[in-house]
Formats: structure tokens, C-alpha cells, sequence
């Protein structure tokens, strides 16, 4: 790993279906050299794979998220992304089928892992997808990095309407395309912050490449070239606010189950209902 290799990790991070082509130019590399890079990346594991984040909102749920002490680990059906965090923290992003129902959860979690450090349950407002939209979706979990083109064959939909669809997907926060990295080879860090008064942290933009917000609180995460640069932001973000909640990650899982699940429950409700 050099610099070079962290930038093409930062920029997969920052656009998970970043081509090719543009990361050698962000890096200033030949279209060669940059595919023997990547591929030497993926060979040694570095970039092990990658994940669709599917916000559960997207698909008719509701979601929280919540992080405990590690002492122990939960795996239950309603666990959609687990975190692991130094400082003997782990953070999951958990659905539900309303309000209540999370909170619900988060009690049977409680029993579980302890006492809460950090709850995060903002307002929302669960969609009904479109059936263009569960089949862009459903595809981009089968292959998170499908060229358009092949997208469009597959599911005979223009690659215009597909293009502009994933965009609209990814501004409203519904997918994010995430990298699925070794954080420990790479030598690369990722942190997350929580903040109730999100909008004193706009510095974060530089570093991040996830944002849940609504009103004034949030969740921020980023990925920065190593651990001191992230020491640097955090020290910033204690400065503007000293009640913030920082979680540095070691590792990450994603899991598409239950989007894949709920898509084809919806899909099949919509094709009774017209038949």
C-alpha cells in the first residue's frame, strides 16, 4: 500500500461506482497502470468486495441506529449493517415495521448487549418503490459495480432512465455503493461522528461519504488517509462540540437480505393486485 492505493480506496469510498477511467485521472495514472493497481488490490484482499447499502426507508421501513459496548455480539434478522468500532463499541443499524417496532428492538438489543452508548432514531417517512426502481435495485445487489449498459440489458430499461434513476437513489440517501475493505492492511482510516447540531460540522464534507440527517442531528461518516488525519479531524469536531459521539471503525458488514426480501414481497403484492 502507498498513497496512490489510498487514494483509489478514498475515491471508491467517495463513489463506489467510480470508473476506472476516472480514478486514473484523479490519481494521474495511465488507464493501464491504474487496472494493475486495482486488481492487485483485489488480490491481495485489500478490496475484499462491494456491498449495496440499501436504506430500509426505501423498501416501506422504518430504521435506528444504536451502538453498545462489545462485550458481546448480537446477529438477529432485523440487523441490516453491525460495525465494529475501537474502544470496545459496536454500532448496528437495525429496521423495523414502525416507531414502535424499533424501539422495540432496541429493548430486546438492550437485553442482550447492555446499555445503549448511542441511539439514533430520526424522523422519517418509509417509501413505496417503483417496480423500475426494485429492479435497478435488486441488480445493483447482485453486482454493486454493473456497467449501465449491462444493467439495461438485463432489465430492458433504457440507460439513460437507469442513469438518472441511481442518481435520484443515491442523492435521496435510499443506496450508497460501499467498498468492503480491509481497514487493517490499508491503513486507511474510517470514523463515523454523531452530532446534535450536525451543521457545525460542515468541515466533515472534505472527509465524508455518508450523511443521515434530519433537523439538527445526524450522523456523519468519513474515510481519511490514516489514523492521524482523522485524530486531526476529530480534535476539530470536539472543538465545535464537545457532546458529539466519535466511533473509529475496524470492520464492517453490510447485508441485503432483507431489502432483497421486502422487494420481492412488494413486487409480488403489485403484480396480485394487477392481476
Amino acid at each position: 500500500m502507498d498513497e496512490i492505493d489510498k487514494k483509489i480506496i478514498i475515491a471508491l469510498f467517495k463513489d463506489g461506482r467510480i470508473s476506472q477511467r476516472k480514478i486514473a485521472k484523479e490519481v494521474h495514472l495511465s488507464a493501464t497502470s491504474l487496472n494493475y493497481r486495482f486488481n492487485k488490490l483485489l488480490e491481495e484482499r485489500i478490496i475484499k468486495s462491494f456491498s449495496l447499502y440499501v436504506n430500509p426507508n426505501f423498501y416501506g421501513k422504518y430504521v435506528g441506529r444504536a451502538s453498545f459496548s462489545n462485550v458481546k455480539e448480537l446477529d438477529a434478522d432485523f440487523i441490516n449493517v453491525k460495525v465494529r468500532c475501537l474502544g470496545g463499541t459496536n454500532f448496528y443499524e437495525f429496521e423495523g415495521s414502525s416507531i414502535e417496532d424499533l424501539y422495540d428492538k432496541l429493548s430486546y438489543m438492550s437485553k442482550t448487549l447492555g446499555e445503549q452508548k448511542l441511539i439514533y432514531i430520526p424522523e422519517q417517512t418509509p417509501q413505496k418503490p417503483s417496480g423500475v426502481d426494485i429492479e435497478i435495485v435488486r441488480t445493483l445487489i447482485k453486482n454493486p459495480r454493473m456497467e449501465i449498459g449491462e444493467i439495461s440489458k438485463e432489465i430492458n430499461i433504457p440507460s439513460k432512465s437507469i442513469l438518472r434513476r441511481i442518481n435520484a437513489l443515491i442523492n435521496k440517501n435510499y443506496i450508497k455503493i460501499i467498498p468492503i475493505i480491509d481497514l487493517g492492511k490499508s491503513d486507511i482510516t474510517v470514523f463515523a461522528v454523531y452530532s446534535q447540531t450536525i451543521y457545525k460540522l460542515e468541515f466533515l464534507k472534505s472527509c465524508e461519504f455518508l450523511r443521515f440527517v434530519d433537523h439538527d442531528r445526524g450522523l456523519i461518516v468519513c474515510v481519511t488517509n490514516d489514523i492521524k488525519e482523522a485524530e486531526n479531524y476529530v480534535k476539530e469536531v470536539r472543538r465545535v462540540d464537545s457532546l458529539s459521539q466519535v466511533m473509529i471503525v475496524t470492520d464492517y458488514e453490510i447485508r441485503n437480505e432483507n431489502a432483497e426480501k421486502e422487494l420481492n414481497r412488494i413486487e409480488r403484492e403489485a403484480l396480485a393486485r394487477n392481476n
